[in-house]
């Protein structure tokens, strides 16, 4: 009997030593959790503020491009003016020309 009961003492007591191990590392999870929260927590603030900064290049971005596309057909129809006026001109120089060219009489 005094041997059952010894055998049954050290179990009883690993079974507390592993019980102490496990509530141990329960807590350094526990801690490990809480901390990967936080790292979770700052990294989605991070991501957020990232995209909103993405999303403000992007706008801008998109802004410069239509004024860039604005100012291009601006400077397209004052390059078909001057080629309007430069082709008049050449014109009227042809029409000057031949008469300047006739003797006079």
């Amino acid at each position: 009997m005094e041997t059952t009961t010894l055998q049954l003492h050290d179990k009883v007591q690993k079974l507390i030593e592993q019980y102490t191990e496990d509530k141990k590392r329960l807590s350094e999870l526990e801690l490990s959790l809480t901390e990967k929260e936080k790292e979770n927590k700052a990294l989605k603030e991070e991501i957020a503020k990232l995209r909103q900064e993405l999303q403000h290049a992007d706008s801008k971005q998109t802004e410069e491009i239509n004024n860039l596309k604005k100012r291009n057909q601006e400077l397209e129809k004052l390059l078909d003016q001057i080629e309007g006026f430069a082709l008049e001109l050449d014109t009227q120089i042809d029409r000057i020309l031949p008469k300047l060219g006739k003797p006079v009489s």
